[in-house]
């Protein structure tokens, strides 16, 4: 095993941390600091590693502002009014504390490989109304503040007064209330609405918030039932929760009519007004002119504005709402660059050539760019993992594939456990990770909720003969041709999927290679991710690696949804997403354990205190663990980024996970080129 040169660090543990009790009265209307965070420890593990801490924001300045040249210019021209009529007033200002105050500069460039970019760009520039701290808690961030009646079921939440949108327009309630009844209720941008504005009393029943605004800068968010948990699960789905209603009501049907919506979208590139509404809904950081509260913004008629060019740049956005201490306008630096790649190839020497400022890479590449470290100007930093597998040696099996026979034996225990028992861990680690890795089961990291070395290393010993058993046990008989066939005699072939842009076709060659000697048929295939995407949403896959969406939380409680089925979106539990989000109506109804991992799901959604939450919790964990629903190769290792060294502000420890948007945990806007 390859001694690692860089120290790993294993997961923080912040999964009941993030539950405030129901009880507690949170009044964080004047002072905006984040919701204090229940004193309750993980039942199994401990803190193994503490992310750099991203110091609590602030709330009003009595600094003097001052802004970028370039805005500075602007406004000496007459373009724009000066800097302190553009942000919000200086008691609501939003102040970013962080380890040094900056200075400003011209641009960070990145690559990007394909479509798919576009949640790197946006992950990165997001601005949500409530934003998760590396220590788990939340603190207000578009918005200043907020109120929680006793039992949860009332939310009181504080807007900045005098806070605009990218275009120079007021940011108020009625944005807020625009996006809940006319964009999130009535799916104007293709998704169905969130859970975080779902509500379930002990009986059951499902209701969905109300929106009430207060004034131009207050608005409530009413429940029928307790919702202890709302700001958090805001912050993981309904993070965005406004949008610009003056912009929208220029497009859409309601406001102008079928025929004019038609029309304007066909003008704006569309193929009619649903594809509209989604890219302008949902991906609306991409759209050219549409008005954002984001750092950077994409404007209209500005050159390099299409995200699926070559060359794409966002600009700084003159009217954003931050400062740093000193009363300097954010953000520090005027664009991001963005250069389409066609390979990881050519990614790789655009970092060695020190044109890529910030990027995260291959552990198979580290002896280059360790090589390369001065000629590049970049450092190693590595950020901790949430996943339960490197993602590449994850394989689910549809739950729910369509092929009645092969259904059966994918939900038998016996085959999952062959599948997993017929690979040699050590030798794939060692030959896909370079000796960087460990082989290990798919299972919650160290420290994490749920966590036990048995389960880590269940079903891990590397034994073909027995996995030949057991594969018979399912019913399956050899053939003639030295490959397991069902028992009526016809083939039996393992059909594995995977998307293009994974790059897990080393991952496959192998696995395919271990399947073979214990004789098991396999294909494998890849495809876009649209395609991909399409085929889980019709469930005509079968077998998914390193899929788009990996067994992967830092809170099962909170983001149950790539480990438990709530709606369309793992591989592994198919169409019984769609079972449980339709209430039965659409999808396939589970059994077994499945159908029991369901339910205790639907119970803890109605559970109101922390420790009910967290008990139900960890019984799906177990069901997992029981299961191995998920079969897992080898151990996630820590993202490990390259960043320029000059860089300032960047956190040397933090946790890559989706729900802290991967790399916007750093807050981009806060960075800056040191000497």
């Amino acid at each position: 095993m390859k001694k690692r040169v860089l120290a790993v660090l294993l997961v923080a543990v912040m999964m009941v941390g993030l539950l405030p009790g129901c009880g507690q009265n949170s009044n964080n209307s004047s002072t905006a600091k984040p919701t204090e965070a229940a004193q309750t420890s993980a039942s199994n593990g401990s803190v193994k590693a503490t992310p750099t801490p991203v110091p609590d924001s602030k709330t009003g300045s009595t600094a003097a502002f001052t802004e970028a040249p370039e805005l500075k210019a602007r406004v000496e021209s007459g373009e724009l009014p000066p800097v302190e009529k553009r942000l919000p007033d200086p008691s609501d200002v939003m102040v970013e504390t962080m380890e040094s105050i900056g200075t400003y500069g011209e641009a960070f460039t990145f690559t990007f490989n394909g479509k798919n970019a576009q949640w790197f760009y946006g992950k990165i520039t997001e601005e949500p109304l409530f934003r998760f701290k590396t220590d788990g808690t939340i603190e207000p961030n578009v918005a200043k503040g907020y109120d929680v009646n006793e039992n949860a079921t009332e939310y009181t939440i504080y807007l900045r007064k005098g806070m605009k949108w990218s275009d120079g327009m007021p940011f108020t309630a009625d944005d807020v209330l625009f996006f809940y009844y006319e964009m999130c209720i009535p799916e104007t941008f293709g998704k169905s609405l969130w859970d975080c504005f779902k509500v379930k009393d002990e009986n059951g029943n499902e209701t969905i918030a109300e929106y009430e605004k207060v004034d131009d800068y207050t608005f409530k968010v009413k429940f029928q039932a307790p919702k202890p948990t709302f700001l958090e699960e805001l912050a993981i789905n309904g993070k965005w929760c406004f949008a610009p209603a003056h912009w929208y009501k220029q497009i859409l049907p309601k406001f102008i009519g079928e025929a004019e919506a038609e029309k304007k979208a066909k003008e704006m590139g569309y193929s009619d007004v649903a594809a509209m509404g989604k890219e302008t809904g949902y991906y609306y950081w991409n759209v050219p002119g549409r008005p954002t509260l984001r750092p950077w913004v994409v404007f209209e008629n500005r050159p390099n504005n299409d995200c699926d060019g070559d060359y794409f740049v966002m600009e700084r956005n003159p009217y954003y709402w931050k400062v740093d201490e000193k009363g300097q306008q954010l953000p520090y630096i005027n664009e991001l660059r963005f250069i389409k790649i066609q390979d990881p190839e050519q990614g790789l020497l655009k970092i060695l050539d020190g044109t890529v400022d910030v990027a995260a890479v291959s552990y198979a590449d580290y002896d280059v760019l360790y090589e390369n470290m001065e000629r590049g100007g970049y450092e190693f930093v590595e950020w901790a993992s949430v996943s339960w597998a490197d993602t590449v040696s994850q394989l689910h099996l549809n739950q729910t594939v369509k092929d009645e026979k092969k259904r059966a034996v994918f939900q038998n225990p016996d085959f999952r456990q062959a599948l997993s028992i017929a690979v040699d861990r050590e030798e794939y680690a060692e030959i896909l990770s370079e000796g960087f890795a460990q082989g290990r089961q798919a299972a919650p990291a160290e420290g994490a909720m749920g966590y036990s070395e048995e389960w880590a290393n269940k079903w891990t010993e590397y034994n073909p003969e027995k996995a030949k058993q057991l594969l018979e046990s399912c019913g399956l008989v050899m053939g003639s041709d030295g490959y397991y066939d069902f028992a009526d005699g016809t083939d039996f072939v393992l059909n594995i999927q995977a998307m293009t842009d994974a790059n897990a076709d080393a991952s496959a060659e192998l696995l395919m290679k271990y399947f073979k000697e214990v004789g098991i048929k396999t294909t494998y295939k890849t495809m876009d991710r649209s395609v991909l995407e399409n085929m889980l949403a019709s469930n005509d896959h079968e077998a998914v690696l390193a899929p788009v969406t990996p067994a992967s939380t830092f809170s099962i409680i909170l983001r149950p949804d790539t480990v438990v089925p709530v709606r369309n979106y793992a591989a592994w539990y198919g169409a019984v997403g769609n079972w449980v989000a339709s209430n039965g109506k659409e999808g396939v109804e589970p059994t077994g354990d499945l159908k029991k991992l369901c339910e205790l799901y639907q119970q803890m959604r109605s559970a109101i205190t922390a420790e009910e939450k967290e008990r139900i919790a960890l019984e799906m964990l177990k069901l997992h663990e029981k299961n191995i629903w998920i079969i897992g190769y080898m151990e996630a290792l820590p993202t490990l980024i390259i960043k320029d060294k000059k860089i300032k502000n960047f956190p040397e420890n933090s946790i890559f996970c989706d729900e802290f948007r991967d790399f916007g945990i750093a807050h981009f806007q806060c960075l800056y080129y040191g000497d």
